[in-house]
Parts: structure tokens; sequence; C-alpha cells
């Protein structure tokens, strides 16, 4: 083989090794554009809340929430007049609403300020002496369109009882990128669906700009007492959806050029 064509043979196998370096990291990137996101939450009344250990067992078992993939931009709705009027079960402009609510920042792995567990603690009153109602919690990363999360157990709520409160503790799995969100409550009448009363980050500061990230990030940053990272090293380009590094599938072509070359130069 002439030096023309060792030079012919390797342009042709360095194109071939650029096709197939396009052709693996286009899946990934398709992948990326249409991933889901997933969760887990429990919930408990004040009366009731769990230890720690309780609570991390719960939320080790519960069912994992796949949803479509977050909708970070684009136009978002704000909370609707509270007290919207409902036939069906007779309830008028400000027979139940929400008088407080709180948020919790609970696990941080990597220590980066930014937490893949979290609560919301939800203090709601009517003037009945009881109503039946459950949750729906949103999501909006720094200030794109609400993204539904959670929906809670349908629970009680009694006159203006504090004692009442309702909290929805949630652990973001996967799909979740870090940043800052923003929290929605709404409520909706259990016997029946209709919606009741929303509450978000304008109702209360406290459901705005929680730092959040879902643990696939919080765990792959974490970095040990000896400030190595022994659970994520990057080398090349990482993959996340698990096929094999771009370097493995090239080596091959590596090693023929290598033997082609010294095949040729040591005659």
């Amino acid at each position: 083989m002439s030096l023309t064509d060792t030079h012919n043979l390797i342009n042709k196998m360095t194109a071939g090794i650029l096709t197939v370096m396009a052709l693996s990291a286009a899946p990934a990137l398709s992948a990326a554009e249409t991933s889901t996101r997933s969760s887990k939450s429990i919930n408990f009344s004040i009366n009731s809340e769990l230890d720690k250990s309780a609570k991390d067992e719960k939320l080790k078992v519960a069912d994992s929430d796949t949803m479509p993939a977050l909708v970070k931009e684009g136009y978002r709705e704000e909370s609707l007049p509270t007290g919207l009027h409902i036939d069906s079960i007779s309830y008028s402009t400000g027979e139940i609403n929400i008088f407080d609510a709180s948020t919790q920042l609970i696990s941080d792995f990597d220590f980066d300020g930014f937490y893949h567990r979290f609560s919301v603690t939800i203090d709601a009153d009517t003037i009945h002496d009881t109503s039946y109602v459950f949750a729906k919690l949103y999501l909006s990363y720094e200030g794109g369109p609400w993204n539904h999360y959670a929906t809670s157990d349908a629970y009680h709520i009694y006159s203006d009882s504090p004692a009442d409160s309702f909290t929805i503790e949630t652990e973001l799995a996967d799909g979740f990128p870090g940043g800052y969100y923003d929290v929605r409550i709404e409520l909706f009448d259990a016997d029946f669906g209709d919606w009741l009363v929303s509450y978000g980050p304008y109702e209360d500061t406290s459901l705005s700009s929680l730092p959040l990230e879902d643990s696939y990030y919080d765990d792959n940053n974490y970095i040990d007492d000896y400030g190595i990272d022994d659970h994520y090293i990057e080398t090349g380009i990482a993959v996340r959806a698990g096929s094999a590094s771009w370097w493995l599938l090239i080596l091959p072509f590596t090693i023929v050029i290598t033997r082609l070359v010294s095949k040729r130069f040591k005659k």
C-alpha cells in the first residue's frame, strides 16, 4: 500500500468515525428532548405527622409518578380568582380559602443550596363545619409554565381550625434541572372534583423561588469528605441515557489506523 493509499484510508476511517459519533449522539439528544420527569410524594395531616425515619420509609415504597417532560418556557397563567361559584355543591365566594401555606427544604446531598426533597403545608379554612377537599400542586421553573407534580389524598378541613393543616412532601427523582421554582396550590372538592381555590407565589412569598433540583443532579454532584467526587466522574461525553461513551466506539478504528501506519513505516 502506498503512502497516498494509506492517507486516503485514514481519511475515510476518520469520516466514518465522525459519522458514528454523530449517529450515537443523536438518540441521546432525541431522548433528552422527549424525556419524562418523575417524583414521589407522601402526605399527612398535622395531627398524624411522622418522624423523619417514618417519612423516609413511606417515600421509599411510594409509587413514582412519571409525567411529561418539564415545560420550562412559555406563558404562565397565574392563580385564578378565588371562590368560583360551583352550583353542584353550593360553594360561593369566600366559603373556602387558603389561610396560609408554608414550605420546607429538606434534603440537599451535595450541599450546593439546591434541594431534591421539600414539603408544602396548606392551612385551608371553610365557613362550614367541615369540607372534604384534595390538593393539586404545580411547579414553575424560573417563571415558566405551571407543571403539575403532585396530587394529595382527600382530607377534611374544619372551619378555621389550624389543626387541620395538611402537608405534601415530595422527592424530585428525575427531569427537574437545578433552578428556582415557584409553587402553586389548587384545592378541589373531593366529592365532585370541582375546583375551589388557587393559591400561589403572589399570595404567599413562601411559595416563591424555591431552590430545587432532582435527586439525579443532586446525587451526581455529591462530594465526599475528602473532596473527591466518587459518584460521578465526567470523562469525554457523558450520555445520561446509559449508552456507551463515544471513545469506546472509536477505539477499534483507532487500533486499525495505528496498525496500518505502523505496518507501512516498517516496510
